[in-house]
């Protein structure tokens, strides 16, 4: 009995000093995460990374600004307003079969551009846009709006995104031009998303789209960005990273920016029971591009 007890004394001490070791080396280990890692869950519903955007209105030591309006006046230099000649794609599922982009669906307010949607007639929607086509188109930089979205019950939704002249053209890439939309909102919950369409809008069209999470987005103003070089697309919201794009849906060439509302695709609404006459606005206080020194 005395050896086997000294044994199991032996035994239970040489234990203890493993435990007591990985202990140690367990709290003494780094365990520390870098401002510039990233645990990225790319397409994921809910993103896991909250790293700090490349790039903010406060933060551009290493940039130049190229473009900005505060919107204090329209300026025909720099933008467009939109007058649709036929309706685009209606929404009859949710009682909208026509709706046009008018000019008079643009103005001016308190350092804000708005953009409204108004109901014209019982299944008729015409909506503001603004678009910088042949004004300002640019290659590569880092864009920052703060936009206060449209009611997305009223049949509409809000977007900020960027067109190329060419992206038409059927190669199986953006390269020659996409349509880059930084965030769409047609929806009701705390969510939105962003696409990417290459290739035209027929047969050979190609779309990849991404939800992520938008704490707040039907309540006051938000900041969306968009940072985009020759090799990934990334959006921001609130200085939060969302998500990345790479590969074929990141542009090679200039493009142009765009700023508009429109006629709901998000399924739900009740634009049917809206007066005709009714109307919502987005209002975009600011918006900037720079360019990496």
């Amino acid at each position: 009995m005395n050896k086997k007890k000294k044994y199991f004394n032996d035994i239970t001490l040489i234990l203890s000093c493993f435990l007591l070791a990985f202990i140690f080396f367990s709290c003494s280990e780094d365990n520390s995460t870098s401002p510039d890692d990233e645990k990225f869950n790319d397409g994921d519903k809910n993103p896991e990374i909250t790293a700090k955007p490349l790039l903010s209105s406060v933060n551009t030591s290493s940039w130049t600004l190229m473009f900005e309006d505060n919107f204090d006046k329209f300026e025909p230099a720099k933008w467009t307003k939109n007058n649709s000649v036929k309706s685009r794609a209606g929404r009859p599922n949710i009682g909208i079969t026509q709706w046009f982009w008018k000019p008079e669906n643009v103005s001016y307010e308190d350092g804000n551009v708005i953009l409204r949607s108004s109901k014209v007639s019982d299944n008729t929607l015409h909506c503001g846009s603004i678009y910088s086509n042949n004004l300002f188109e640019f290659k590569y930089g880092y864009i920052e709006a703060k936009i206060d979205i449209a009611e997305t019950m009223f049949g509409t939704h809000t977007a900020l995104w960027l067109q190329g002249d060419n992206m038409g053209n059927v190669d199986g890439t953006g390269n020659d031009g996409a349509e880059i939309d930084v965030f769409e909102s047609a929806w009701v919950g705390d969510y939105t998303k962003s696409v990417v369409h290459i290739d035209g809008y027929g047969a050979n069209k190609k779309a990849n789209t991404r939800r992520y999470d938008s704490p707040g987005i039907h309540s006051g103003y938000h900041t969306y960005g968009l940072l985009w070089n020759e090799d990934k697309l990334e959006i921001y919201y609130d200085g939060q990273f969302m998500t990345r794009y790479q590969g074929i849906w990141v542009p090679q060439v200039e493009e142009f920016l765009w700023l508009s509302t429109g006629a709901s695709f998000g399924g739900t609404a009740d634009f049917t029971s809206r007066a005709v006459g009714a109307s919502t606005e987005a209002k975009v206080d600011y918006i900037r591009v720079w360019k990496m020194n």
